[in-house]
């Protein structure tokens, strides 16, 4: 196969990725979940800039509605020498502690965290909810406080 017909491929895999971390293929959605997992941890950024996914040593591109990453579960470390600190479950199962200065809010009010790697992750609705104890608003604004410390939503 030539460099372009493998161009031609990846370009017209029909993937998609909607705003609540579904994947879909040529407009159905992927309901098995080894099939939405092994999409997931695919996912990364091809040598152009553009998301893709890969299987194996194969990859094509995937039309990402929002973000790409997903936070799936959340919950604070509450170390007393690193206030603010949680540890946050991403669907692809790898986990990865965040700062509380990391969150930010968007469309729908939905909450972000910047990732390690600077990329932006979107917490399920779940998540976010789980965080309902930790959140005050006052006439600053919405806040995460934990550990005695208040995080600003951005």
């Amino acid at each position: 196969m030539t460099e372009d017909e493998l161009k031609a491929l990846r370009e017209s895999s029909g993937l998609s990725l909607d705003a609540e971390g579904n994947f879909f293929v040529h407009d159905e959605k992927v309901e098995h979940a080894r099939s939405q997992l092994v999409l997931t941890q695919g996912m990364h950024r091809a040598p152009d800039g553009r998301w893709a996914t890969r299987i194996g040593r194969e990859w094509g591109y995937v039309k990402v509605a929002d973000v790409a990453h997903f936070v799936r579960r959340i919950e604070p470390v509450h170390d007393a020498a690193k206030p603010g600190l949680l540890r946050a479950t991403l669907t692809s199962g790898e986990e990865e502690l965040i700062d509380g200065s990391s969150f930010s809010s968007g469309l729908d009010d939905a909450l972000y965290v910047t990732l390690k790697n600077g990329e932006k992750a979107r917490l399920s609705r779940p998540a976010q909810l789980s965080l309902m104890p930790w959140m005050i608003e006052d006439e600053r604004g919405v806040a995460l406080e934990l550990d005695g410390a208040r995080f600003p939503l951005r």
